[in-house]
């Protein structure tokens, strides 16, 4: 059987350290202070730190276990959970983008976003419109067609979450003149 050799966490190593976990965590989903170890070739010691630093800043919870003799099972809060669709994770990145400038326009977003999603010009733009119809935004700079595009200011920050527009299932009653909300059920469009 081979044995692997735990790597020495110093205060040096600390966040680089932090950072690969945190990556395991995203990965994991589910997830002790065993498991975190073991793929980063830590201590247990080491490992129970950083998952409990993330447990008391609210980015991890208890999921199941800790009682007697079971194991305590980590997985991430949902502000913190990464979303799995690919639209979800362009809002996030554009969201994250603008929560941490002062004014941007949407090549400033898109420039901000993993290159692995490749947002485009079009996508930030659209985003920024939402948001605007939704006076999350405000226009600080107006643009100019062809020669500047408008530049933004967040006004309505509410939290690390993106808000996303959400297409509803409605019917329309000619006889009262009015929609009803139809739950458990979206549009065609999303």
């Amino acid at each position: 059987m081979l044995m692997h050799t735990h790597q020495t966490t110093t205060a040096k190593r600390r966040a680089a350290v932090e950072a690969k976990a945190w990556e395991i965590a995203l990965r994991m989903e589910v997830f002790g202070y065993a498991e975190i170890a073991a793929e980063l070739l830590i201590g247990m010691e080491p490992a129970t730190d950083i998952v409990r630093g993330w447990e008391a800043a609210g980015r991890v919870r208890v999921q199941r276990g800790g009682n007697g003799n079971s194991r305590k099972m980590f997985e991430l809060t949902p502000a913190y959970r990464e979303p799995k669709d690919r639209g979800s994770q362009v809002s996030q990145q554009l969201w994250t983008a603008m929560r941490g400038l002062k004014s941007f326009t949407p090549v400033d977003l898109a420039s901000h976003c993993r290159a692995d999603l490749r947002v485009d010009l079009r996508e930030a733009s659209a985003y920024c419109q939402t948001l605007l119809r939704a006076k999350y935004l405000r226009v600080s700079r107006t643009a100019v067609p062809g020669k500047r595009e408008a530049t933004y200011r967040l006004v309505k920050n509410t939290g690390p979450r993106a808000p996303r527009e959400k297409r509803v299932a409605a019917v329309w009653d000619p006889n009262d003149s009015a929609y009803s909300y139809v739950p458990g059920m979206t549009g065609a469009g999303k």
